[in-house]
């Protein structure tokens, strides 16, 4: 793996520090999602430091975790820059709905990822999912309960009718950690 990869994700910690702590310290559910993907990517990048070297398991590991976490803030900095004037406490009490729009955008790249062409109508209805997300969070709101039901028939119908399964990457990531001890 190209070493730029890794000074880019040095990059990354100290631009998004102020952010990942603010959300560490308020015990949030948006820091708790990507908990072990942080963990993971901090081991393998002191591992990296200290030995050199990765094995290419490790470095896909790396660069997957990496290019997943780095979306989803920048996902994170929009919401937090364009609706919250910055305010990480008030976007943490909406954390609940800025999770649900993280997990939108993870189905769409899930989606693009695992199908050639995917579907227009199964990217349309994830499309429209997301922008009632969005306007809700501009109005600094809650989504209701049926949004989340709505998302989860939505992606459940998707993966029924396209014969997949789908296992979160915050789900994959909790997997390694417990593999590198880190639990």
């Amino acid at each position: 793996m190209i070493d730029a990869l890794y000074h880019d994700y040095a990059n990354w910690i100290i631009e998004t520090s102020d952010l990942v702590e603010g959300l560490k310290t308020s015990n949030s559910n948006i820091y708790e999602r990507f908990k072990y993907v942080i963990e993971v990517l901090e081991f393998l990048y002191n591992k990296k430091i200290e030995e050199k070297t990765l094995s290419p398991e490790e470095s896909n590991i790396f660069e997957t975790g990496f290019y997943y976490i780095f979306d989803a803030f920048e996902n994170v900095k929009l919401l937090l820059e364009h609706d919250y004037n910055g305010d990480v406490e008030l976007l943490n009490k909406h954390a609940g709905t800025v999770i649900l729009l993280l997990d939108t955008l993870d189905f769409q790249n899930e989606l693009i990822g695992a199908i050639e062409e995917p579907n227009e109508q199964h990217m349309q209805s994830l499309i429209d999912i997301e922008h009632e997300i969005l306007s809700i969070l501009e109005k600094q709101g809650d989504a209701p309960k049926e949004l989340h039901e709505k998302l989860d028939n939505v992606t459940e119908g998707i993966y029924k009718e396209l014969e997949m399964d789908y296992y979160p990457i915050n789900n994959i990531f909790f997997d390694i950690a417990d593999e590198l001890g880190l639990i």
